[in-house]
Order: structure tokens, then C-alpha cells, then sequence
């Protein structure tokens, strides 16, 4: 069974790393960017089953990502995070909830997170 492919994208590079060791130690393969802009490129490449993004990082919000990729039939299965409440709202308000795979809250419960992962 091929392992699934993870980009991370948070502008954090070492909470980035940290989360793309955990994730290769969960049988996964992991990418890290901290460019958001970057990150948008390879989302729109397709070559990830599943992406993690960061709502806050600079320069673009995880939700300014979404609302360039809105219509651009994205097939990976899309993870925000996000110590923002009520970030399903604002999901709702700009049309992109169906987007949205999950939105794991900050800080990161990584068992609940491996267990999204585990369940895609």
C-alpha cells in the first residue's frame, strides 16, 4: 500500500518540520512549505492526497488559498488549522466550507489529527 502523500504549509519552518517527522513516524510521506504562495502552486499540482494548512501565516491566510483554488477542482482532501474561533463560520460566509475536509483546532490534539488522517 503506497503511503499517503501530506503537504504542510505553515510559515512556522520548525513547527512545520516537527509536524512533517511526526507524520512520516505515522507512515505517511510529508512535504513542508512555509510559503503560502509556494503552497498554493502544489495544491494546484494535485500530486497530494491530503493538505494541512495554517489559517494564519504571512503574507496569506489558509482561506485566501481556498478562495483562489475555488474553482479549480482540487482533488486533495483539505485539513485547516486554525487557533482562530469560529473559523467554520467564516468557511460558511465566503462559500467554501465544501472545500474543508476538517478544521482542527489550536493546539494541535494530534491523536484526534492522526485519526482524521487515518480515516481519509
Amino acid at each position: 500500500m503506497d503511503k499517503k502523500r501530506i503537504l504542510l504549509i505553515d510559515d512556522d519552518k520548525e513547527l512545520c518540520e516537527e509536524m512533517g517527522e511526526l507524520l512520516e513516524s505515522e507512515g505517511f510521506s510529508a512535504t513542508c512549505v512555509t510559503n503560502a504562495v509556494k503552497g498554493e502552486v502544489l495544491i494546484k499540482n494535485g500530486n497530494f492526497d491530503i493538505v494541512i494548512m495554517d489559517y494564519k501565516m504571512t503574507g496569506m491566510t489558509g482561506v485566501d488559498i481556498l478562495k483562489k483554488l475555488k474553482n479549480k477542482n482540487i482533488k486533495s482532501n483539505i485539513i485547516l488549522v486554525s487557533g482562530r474561533p469560529f473559523i467554520e463560520k467564516t468557511l460558511v460566509e465566503e462559500d467554501l466550507e465544501g472545500m474543508v475536509k476538517y478544521v482542527i483546532p489550536k493546539p494541535i490534539n494530534f491523536e484526534e489529527l492522526f485519526s482524521k488522517l487515518h480515516s481519509l
